[in-house]
């Protein structure tokens, strides 16, 4: 056996020791990823057309405009904002007035730092979503019992970044249209645009880039512009009020980290900010009383996911304007080449 063979052999044993090694590391990521695979190639077996969906099913005026709005989305996504063209959002699933995907979060319990989980391809990232919910309650329950503080939640939508033809989900079809409007053009997004590992970076981004774009898609209904500008100035008051209790918050935190009464005086910074959403001024003040229960229910795991969506959106608009002059589509454009 040559000198070269022997080599080779002893390097494909190394490449095959690590391998298995690797397998035995993440067998649990593996047999999660599989469970998810199988939650998300069940969905789309169970798919239709929306003819189909709309003979089957007794629809709203608002469902029935709401699906004529998703093509013309679609191509406005891509011919006036450069997205990539997919087969995203060309069938339906009835999901039966019952969620299909719960997410977590969590934090440490007295600084709000995410929980990151590893995974192929897509990086660290502080979410994890289930389609089995009682999969979901048990993690949630393990990351309780480690200390940190968590939010479980069913979720209205989500991305396999171009992966798979990601159909709509029939409760999308009850939103007004420019919610509906915003959703699809921020999950398209994700299928244009994805950095690996840099969750808050991708999400701000999508939330950002679909708010313009719903801007524009709107321009000329001037009754639904006018309905969803009200929704974005409540969200942009809350948004400002969370914002601004995140930073205190964190400097409560290494106020009473180490103090014997640390919980109840955790306990009682939340329940402050809880009750200072009362004294916001919303035009549509029921769409944030839950947030309430929220926050004293997840704790810093609530502050979490609004850190995701919502803490670069002043930074981001300050790019747009000043480097962009406006213009959504040359911004889509680097976003994709860099």
């Amino acid at each position: 056996m040559s000198l070269y063979h022997k080599r080779f052999v002893l390097v494909l044993d190394l490449f095959v020791l690590i391998l298995l090694g690797s397998l035995a590391f993440y067998h649990r990521t593996a047999i999660y990823l599989i469970a998810q695979a199988r939650g998300q190639l069940s969905i789309m077996m169970q798919t239709q057309s929306f003819e189909e969906f709309q003979v089957q099913n007794k629809l709203s005026a608002r469902q029935l405009s709401n699906l004529k709005y998703i093509e013309a989305v679609k191509r406005f996504s891509v011919d006036s904002l450069g997205y990539d063209a997919t087969d995203n959002y060309t069938k339906i699933y009835d999901q039966k007035r019952s969620s299909t995907l719960w997410v977590i979060t969590a934090s440490e319990p007295y600084r709000i730092k995410a929980y990151e989980w590893k995974f192929p391809f897509i990086g660290w990232v502080s979410y994890k979503g289930y389609f089995d919910r009682n999969k979901a309650v048990l993690e949630s329950g393990s990351l309780k019992e480690q200390g940190y503080d968590v939010e479980l939640s069913p979720v209205s939508a989500w991305s396999t970044l171009g992966w798979t033809s990601d159909p709509v989900l029939s409760s999308m079809l009850d939103r007004n249209t420019g919610s509906l409007c915003n959703l699809l053009f921020h999950e398209l997004f994700h299928a244009t645009y994805y950095a690996p590992g840099k969750v808050n970076l991708n999400e701000n981004l999508a939330s950002f880039i679909a708010h313009q774009a719903t801007l524009l898609f709107l321009a000329k209904d001037t009754n639904q512009l006018r309905l969803y500008v009200e929704q974005v100035q409540d969200r942009e008051t809350f948004s400002k009020y969370i914002e601004e209790q995140t930073v205190k918050l964190n400097n409560t935190y290494q106020e009473i980290r180490n103090k014997k009464n640390n919980q109840a005086l955790k306990l009682q910074a939340l329940q402050k900010i809880a009750g200072g959403i009362d004294e916001l001024h919303f035009k549509d003040k029921v769409k944030f009383t839950h947030h309430k229960k929220a926050i004293l229910l997840s704790k810093n795991a609530y502050f979490i996911d609004f850190l995701q969506y919502h803490s670069l959106q002043d930074s981001l608009a300050g790019v747009f304007n000043k480097i962009y002059k406006g213009n959504i589509k040359k911004m889509v454009r680097d976003l994709k080449q860099n």
